[in-house]
């Protein structure tokens, strides 16, 4: 069986040819731009994950007690047990 042949094809003719196209002219390269200045990371903290099944009913009052103290609900019990330890040494 003979190699198909699409240069000659009618039915492509609409498609061009790469001889048809205008060789690239070469473009300079941009110069590279300076690094940003990386900012130092953070230490890494280690916490205790905790999975933490409350009742239903608290969970308006928690979310509403956290929003005025205007933390998110990790720091809220985070600040209520610091509050009872602290309550418990005097």
């Amino acid at each position: 069986m003979p190699k198909k042949d699409f240069k000659n094809n009618p039915a492509l003719a609409f498609i061009g040819t790469q001889e048809e196209e205008p060789a690239a002219e070469p473009q300079q390269e941009p110069t590279p731009e300076p690094a940003p200045e990386k900012k130092p990371r953070r230490q890494k903290q280690e916490f205790w994950r905790v999975c933490l099944n409350l009742r239903p009913e608290y969970k308006e009052f928690v979310s509403d007690e956290a929003w005025k103290a205007r933390k998110n609900v990790t720091e809220y019990f985070n600040d209520l047990v610091a509050a009872d330890i602290a309550a418990k040494q005097k």
